[in-house]
């Protein structure tokens, strides 16, 4: 499929574009794609396993021209259903993945900025790390007044950038907290059509996550239906939801009742505001679980999770 950039009152002379300003284009239009993909085929933006080879080819992007006037960037790249293969997508996301084969990286990076930038973004489509790169390609702009169009001739709606686009993301992104390493004891679940998804059932309700590569899932099998303890990480959602990325899990022990609770998707701030409205002393923030920041330091929380 083939797409434009066209860059509107460029400081470049026409029809040209500066090779370090190219490069932050080339270079974020990448790990934007990416990171859309992979929340599309994992839950979230940057797992924690290296890109598999069989996504190389499917990110691929080629610049084919550039055209005068205001300065236009030409390019082409190929729908998923040609490059992907017989990689198999983790029907845990399959929602998100029903329009995946005929969309590209270009597609993807279009439609995330579109989705960012709605009055209520999807949380399904959206986490910090991939808000972040989309604030970053700020960087890409010289001057307050360009403006960045994107196009595919017709095929997909247009969309326009500029300096002004980023704050409303920022904002966005910047309410999100950081993933946090996190302890949930729950009875396990395992969706019937995914070998990957599970959902821990908890005393505050259902908790969505995966198992990372290296833990294969008959490892995790025989705990479907019973108690147990997982460490991972949490990555929080617009909208106030989680996922947690599982590293390792083991049989509950003594106390473990403690984590026994969803990871809060809150501020600081928030969490203060929310004990006043619920009649509570800010002190207890303490007994939540999961929240964000918790009082536990990265250090204990390592311990934390070397010790299961």
């Amino acid at each position: 499929m083939k797409y434009e950039i066209k860059i509107n009152m460029a400081d470049e002379a026409s029809g040209t574009i500066n090779l370090k300003r190219f490069e932050i284009i080339a270079e974020s239009i990448r790990k934007i794609s990416e990171g859309a993909l992979q929340i599309r085929l994992k839950g979230i933006s940057a797992p924690k396993r290296p890109r598999k080879v069989e996504l190389e080819k499917a990110l691929n992007i080629n610049l084919t021209g550039i055209k005068k006037g205001s300065t236009c960037l030409e390019l082409e790249a190929e729908p998923f259903e040609k490059t992907l293969g017989n990689y198999q997508m983790d029907v845990f996301r399959q929602e998100t993945q029903k329009e995946l084969p005929k969309l590209t990286p270009m597609s993807l990076f279009m439609n995330t900025y579109t989705e960012a930038l709605k009055e209520n973004p999807s949380s399904d489509l959206l986490d910090k790390p991939l808000l972040r790169e989309l604030k970053n390609y700020r960087k890409a702009f010289l001057t307050e007044k360009e403006t960045m169009v994107f196009s595919n001739q017709g095929t997909q709606k247009s969309i326009t950038l500029n300096k002004a686009t980023f704050d409303k993301i920022r904002i966005l992104e910047e309410e999100l907290p950081n993933p946090k390493p996190v302890l949930i004891r729950g009875k396990v679940e395992l969706l019937k059509y995914s070998k990957q998804k599970v959902t821990i059932q908890t005393d505050e309700g259902m908790i969505n996550g995966f198992i990372n590569d290296d833990i294969k899932p008959e490892e995790i099998g025989k705990y479907w239906g019973k108690e147990i303890t997982v460490a991972g990480t949490a990555h929080y959602k617009p909208g106030g939801k989680s996922i947690i990325e599982i590293d390792r899990f083991a049989e509950p022990e003594a106390g473990d009742e403690y984590f026994s609770k969803k990871p809060q998707a809150e501020t600081v701030n928030q969490q203060i505001a929310r004990q006043f409205q619920e009649g509570k002393s800010p002190n207890a923030l303490g007994d939540l679980v999961g929240k964000w920041p918790g009082d536990e330091t990265d250090e204990e929380f390592e311990q934390l999770l070397r010790e299961i």
